[in-house]
């Protein structure tokens, strides 16, 4: 700021050597030639202040220097103006205000809210030392005299000084008040000084998801999703606790078909955790938009999506392990389209283990709610019992509605849909190899599918997988725009879990 300022001194002590040039050549050649011979003093002067600022930054004790040099600007062209033109003239000329006035902008930017009442008081002393020592003997007497140019009238616009002076202060303290007041704002926005908010991807009634930039001291950015606790339930320790859990249990599941947890923390009153950002669509917005396209996905797409969800099964049911080194075999438990994110590059990440379970040693657990998105939910989970096999039936309706473009199980109401899980049959797709793989993948019975993701990643039905990521990630591309749209990226994460009572 004092380079830009001095600068700007710079400048306008040079337009006003040329000015005073062509006055000197048209109109008062004296008047010109001691208005460019004192403009000249003053180039050189901020020409050697820039050239110390630049050399190396003088801090606090630029301040003095630029007091000393500014301050004596607007009445050095006072008393200079007396001298040459009369005192008549120098009383007369709007010159020496104007100068004031930038003087006390000059301080104003710098927000020093002291030094234009400092400025104002000694404007005012030096205005009326100079008036009287220089200017008031020369004061014209009989018809020239004019009771502008007579002491009272000067003791008035020695005030004036002093008020713009107070002036100046009260803005500068206000603009201080208010860029502390956005600095605060700002900084309500980062958390631990690591994460810079910047925009709000998706909210729900558990909290917000915001595209942010991990940068920590370093140098180095990087592009993450803030998924922050809603601050009314902050008092509420069990969702404090889940949401805890949700961190911990994320952090371990580390896979590149599953978005990675990197932070957990608490800042601005709210629990928050950071992590990996997938620039792209979430399943159910790609397959919505594609059918408003009346663009089918292909079978071959369909297998990639479906090999990248079984993979990231396969970790978290068997993949994961606890401090001791013991498996943890983490059920899901909401596997459907509005929690796979499919990036730009055709990547496929499983997101939200926000109500995942880890089983232990069991294979089957019992719960007392059904959470989850309904229609994608496993027979076993409407009567309270989870399952790996619960997991693998939600990736089989995922799969059957992506090959058919349509739903599945859900209907009009959500009483509806959990009946016609129970009960509806599932039609053929009119592929041999599909169809006999959704006839075990969806049977109702548990024992009938495939016990593991690993046996139903072997199950799934060949097809051709060269180039078939670049296509995915084409048609997000083509759906998501061209350009990155953070109203979609990892908007799958506000989709809050529904929890319905069970009688069991």
């Amino acid at each position: 700021m004092e380079r830009v300022i001095v600068r700007a001194w710079l400048v306008l002590s040079g337009v006003g050597v040329i000015l005073a040039l062509v006055i000197a050549a048209t109109v008062a050649p004296r008047l010109g030639l001691t208005m460019a011979a004192m403009g000249a003093t003053l180039v050189l002067l901020f020409m050697l202040s820039h050239w110390l600022l630049s050399r190396r930054p003088l801090g606090k004790r630029s301040s003095p220097i630029s007091f000393a040099i500014e301050g004596i600007v607007p009445w050095a062209f006072f008393a200079a103006l007396s001298l040459s033109q009369g005192a008549a003239y120098a009383l007369a000329s709007w010159v020496p205000p104007m100068l004031f006035a930038a003087l006390i902008v000059a301080w104003v930017a710098r927000l020093e809210p002291i030094a234009p009442i400092v400025v104002g008081v000694t404007g005012a002393a030096t205005f009326l030392a100079v008036y009287f020592a220089v200017v008031h003997p020369h004061v014209p007497t009989g018809p020239a005299h004019s009771i502008i140019q007579d002491p009272p009238m000067q003791l008035s616009r020695a005030f004036t000084l002093v008020f713009a002076g107070g002036i100046g202060s009260a803005i500068a303290r206000a603009l201080r008040s208010a860029i502390g007041q956005a600095d605060r704002t700002v900084r309500r926005e980062e958390l631990f000084g690591k994460y810079r908010v910047l925009k709000k991807i998706g909210a729900g009634s558990g909290g917000s998801v915001h595209e942010a930039v991990y940068c920590p001291e370093g140098g180095f950015e990087r592009r993450v999703a803030i998924k922050q606790l809603h601050p009314n339930l902050v008092s509420e320790q069990s969702f404090v606790d889940g949401f805890r859990a949700e961190a911990e249990l994320g952090a371990r599941l580390a896979h590149p078909n599953i978005v990675t947890i990197h932070d957990f923390g608490r800042g601005d009153e709210t629990f928050f955790m950071a992590m990996e950002f997938v620039d792209g669509l979430p399943l159910s917005r790609l397959a919505h938009r594609a059918k408003l396209a009346e663009v089918k996905l292909s079978l071959e797409i369909v297998a990639h999506i479906g090999r990248s969800v079984l993979r990231a099964l396969e970790h978290a049911h068997e993949g994961v392990r606890d401090d001791a080194g013991a498996p943890l075999r983490v059920l899901h438990r909401d596997v459907c389209p509005q929690n796979i994110m499919v990036s730009r590059i055709g990547e496929v990440k499983l997101t939200d283990f926000g109500i995942a379970r880890v089983l232990g040693q069991a294979s089957e657990t019992s719960t007392r709610t059904i959470a989850g998105h309904e229609a994608y939910l496993a027979p076993e989970q409407i009567e309270g019992r989870a399952s790996i096999a619960s997991d693998l039936f939600a990736v089989a309706v995922v799969l059957w509605e992506l090959s058919c473009g349509k739903r599945l199980f859900a209907r009009e109401n959500p009483a509806a849909t959990l009946l016609a899980i129970m009960a509806a049959s599932v039609p053929k797709i009119g592929d041999e190899a599909w169809d006999a793989f959704f006839d075990r993948a969806l049977a109702k019975e548990s024992s009938r599918r495939f016990a593991s993701a690993r046996e139903m990643l072997a199950a799934l039905p060949q097809t051709a997988t060269e180039g078939v990521d670049a296509a995915l990630g084409a048609l997000v591309v083509r759906f998501a725009g061209s350009s990155p749209d953070v109203s979609d990226s990892q908007a799958t994460i506000k989709e809050l879990p529904t929890s319905i009572s069970s009688t069991s």
